[in-house]
């Protein structure tokens, strides 16, 4: 046994990063990396006769499964201490992904005395992150600052004078004194700048023991600090109702994940504007200084200022606490070796994920590479089957959306190639004076060979009525990135059309991501049934278009899957060799994780845009 290499070691090299960057976020009338463009692409399966996700509800079965031949691979993350054991048997593969996300404090900035900027700070300095990856992670994970991961090319981790990496109790409690908190020498606890007493509830969003024990660290935390404080776990729904409506809290600790590098959530989550907005900026933070930098952000349409923004936003935020970030922790991923090849490393969500689902085969000395059934786990029970309701249900929301298709796909390393569409533009008015000023249009074309599971053809009809219905729904969760777009309209069967009132390098993504589902169906369920519409496949009728279809559910126990025959991207056992089965170790200097493509053709990519946009210019000819 042999533990892989992570897909991602840190931030990649400046020059890459903007590379990358620019290939998946570019404002210019280009289409994106095409399929045949990738070698060994078109090869890439599903290979496998059937998928069978086996509901299993404890970790520790989980495990039991792995090892005893049950399951081929366990369909979430594994903690620490189980991977840990793993280690040491034969056979079994593990992987460390460096997490797209973290755990973090979240601080009711409108509050006092959390109003304070020395406060927070000095809470920062006190608490041990190293100590938190140490005892709590075992090891498996690592301090973190900034709001954007590390992983990110928009991260400023690492680049700032100070870090709040170790406890610095001697600093905290210097910034406090300096601020007038003092201590009462009849209760031994500190009282605010205005004489009065206090105490800090420090809540944790969930009952696990890693909300407990982090939680307690942060007590220890307050105590090194001489400030009285008390933990308490509320009921979930309880906690998060408050944060998402601007309640009453002190402290809460969190969890966030990003399914990609994009970074305007920055705006959301701490622009003084939606500090009273539900749903947005949970510290009430409000900033001049920061708010000065989301026109940036936001509506420009140079990467260089997009890039400057979101540099300057994340100092502000470090520097000011309105949230503490802790850690950084891995995505540790287990799986079987002696029958399937192929597992991918998905730097969202590491080896369970769509990639592995749809290139995993058979080996030779199995009778590979097509055939047999590859086993995985999800660790909750199925409470539907629609994915628009299913957002926080990760591993299956996951495999729901394999049964449905988007214009463009991330790769594992988070480039986008085509996928429903086959290329698209995105101009503003200085690219093209039919473009009012001001707002930004983005125009894919759509692929004719791709169809519905009923045999309708997916057109653009299709794809301007999924968008129009997802910002139109009522309590939609998709509407956010959208509140902007004035007109979704197919121009023909196969060519759609988006305009945003407002321009910006965002946009985008904000369509390109979301899963299209089809209009003769959906028209009948309407924009008020949405959260009401909710199939029990395989009894009941569900048109999809993405390369699996539901062929079996037996509630409480496993959900069944097998290739959509009349996929665009289906491979025929007959005519297909197998594809290379081995991810390379690190993405970004010689893969798009579905095939091997070198660092050379991704630079020659950007570099053969120069000539589109001044931007590009400005960046490799300074």
């Amino acid at each position: 046994m042999k533990t892989t290499s992570p897909l991602l070691k840190g931030r990649m090299p400046a020059a890459l990063s903007l590379i990358f960057a620019l290939v998946s976020m570019s404002i210019i009338p280009w289409p994106v990396l095409a399929i045949s463009d990738v070698p060994g692409h078109a090869n890439s399966g599903p290979y496998l006769d059937k998928l069978q996700a086996q509901i299993i509800t404890q970790g520790d079965l989980q495990v039991l499964a792995l090892l005893s031949n049950e399951i081929d691979l366990i369909g979430n993350t594994v903690h620490p201490s189980i991977f840990n054991v793993l280690a040491e048997e034969i056979g079994i593969e593990l992987v460390q992904t460096p997490r797209n996300g973290y755990g973090y404090l979240t601080i009711n900035t409108i509050k006092n005395p959390f109003n304070y900027t020395s406060f927070r700070r000095a809470l920062a300095f006190a608490i041990d992150k190293e100590l938190i990856s140490f005892d709590v992670w075992e090891g498996c994970s690592k301090p973190q600052d900034s709001c954007v991961p590390d992983a990110n090319p928009y991260s400023v981790e690492g680049q700032l004078p100070y870090s709040y990496y170790g406890a610095n109790l001697e600093l905290g409690n210097q910034l406090l004194n300096e601020s007038s908190f003092n201590i009462d020498n009849d209760t031994g606890f500190r009282t605010d700048p205005h004489g009065n007493p206090f105490q800090v509830l420090v809540e944790g969003l969930g009952s696990s023991m890693l909300t407990m024990h982090i939680g307690e660290m942060v007590i220890e935390a307050f105590d090194g600090l001489h400030i009285d404080a008390v933990l308490e776990i509320p009921t979930f729904y309880s906690c998060l109702g408050r944060l998402y409506n601007h309640g009453n809290y002190d402290i809460v600790f969190l969890d966030r994940s990003f399914s990609n590098w994009n970074v305007n959530w920055l705006a959301y989550n701490f622009q003084s504007y939606f500090a009273d907005v539900p749903g947005f900026n949970y510290p009430n933070f409000s900033n001049e200084s920061l708010d000065a930098w989301i026109d940036h952000l936001l509506h420009s349409v140079d990467y260089d200022e997009v890039y400057e923004a979101a540099i300057e936003i994340q100092k502000i935020l470090t520097y000011e606490c309105p949230e503490i970030v802790l850690y950084e922790n891995m995505l540790l991923s287990a799986y079987r070796t002696d029958r399937f090849e192929g597992f991918v490393n998905d730097a969202s969500t590491g080896i369970p994920c769509w990639w592995t689902y749809q290139r995993t085969h058979l080996k030779a000395v199995e009778g590979g590479p097509f055939g047999g059934t590859l086993r995985t786990s999800i660790p909750l029970d199925v409470q539907g089957f629609n994915f628009m309701t299913a957002v926080a249900d990760y591993p299956l929301n996951g495999m729901l959306h394999m049964m449905y298709d988007s214009l463009l796909k991330p790769t594992p390393d988070g480039i986008d190639i085509p996928w429903l569409a086959e290329s698209y533009a995105v101009t503003t008015h200085s690219d093209d004076s039919t473009v009012p000023e001001g707002h930004t249009r983005v125009v894919f074309d759509i692929r004719r060979n791709a169809t519905w599971s009923d045999g309708f053809p997916i057109t653009a009809d299709d794809v301007s009525f999924t968008i129009n219905y997802y910002r139109d729904m009522p309590d939609s969760p998709y509407r956010p990135s959208l509140w902007n777009m004035s007109q979704a309209i197919a121009l023909t069967d196969y060519r759609v059309r988006f305009e945003f009132n407002t321009e910006s390098l965002w946009h985008l993504h904000s369509i390109a991501y979301k899963p299209i589902i089809p209009k003769h169906v959906f028209l009948e369920i309407g924009l008020e049934g949405w959260d009401e519409w909710n199939p029990r496949p395989p009894g009941d009728s569900i048109v999809t278009s993405g390369p699996f279809l539901i062929s079996g559910y037996n509630p409480g126990d496993v959900l069944e899957f097998i290739p959509n025959p009349n996929h665009f991207f289906y491979i025929s056992g007959i005519t297909v060799g197998p594809p290379t089965p081995t991810p390379p170790s690190n993405p970004h200097l010689g893969s798009f994780g579905l095939g091997e493509i070198s660092l050379g053709i991704a630079a020659a990519v950007v570099v053969a845009s120069i000539g589109f946009h001044s931007l590009y210019r400005r960046r490799y000819h300074a």
